[in-house]
């Protein structure tokens, strides 16, 4: 009787003890799969960051390309209208002249 108690405390031990290195095994297949977890995920989000920085510079270049159109076209607009008075004045100073050496 009392060695049925022991036999049955020992075997109670060992499997306590196997449960105990189950759960340590277990414990370190969780904690790797949440280090794959957190790495995998940190990847994907300097890939989703990259992706995010290169569409933002791809349309900083479109608005300065934009930009810089709108300014050209704003210089020939005020080129023409300098050289439309110019012109004019040069047209009025001929005929200036003109008149004084007539006149």
């Amino acid at each position: 009787m009392v060695k049925d108690i022991i036999d049955g405390i020992k075997d109670t031990e060992a499997r306590a003890a196997g449960m105990v290195e189950e759960a340590r095994k277990r414990k370190a297949e969780i904690i790797a799969g949440a280090k794959d977890d957190a790495r995998r995920i940190v990847e994907e989000a300097e890939a989703r960051g990259r992706e995010i920085v290169k569409a933002a510079l791809e349309r900083a270049k479109q608005d300065a390309a934009g930009k810089v159109k709108e300014i050209e076209a704003r210089e020939a607009e005020d080129m023409e209208a300098v050289r439309a008075r110019a012109s004019a004045m040069v047209d009025k100073a001929v005929e200036i002249i003109i008149n004084k050496m007539t006149g």
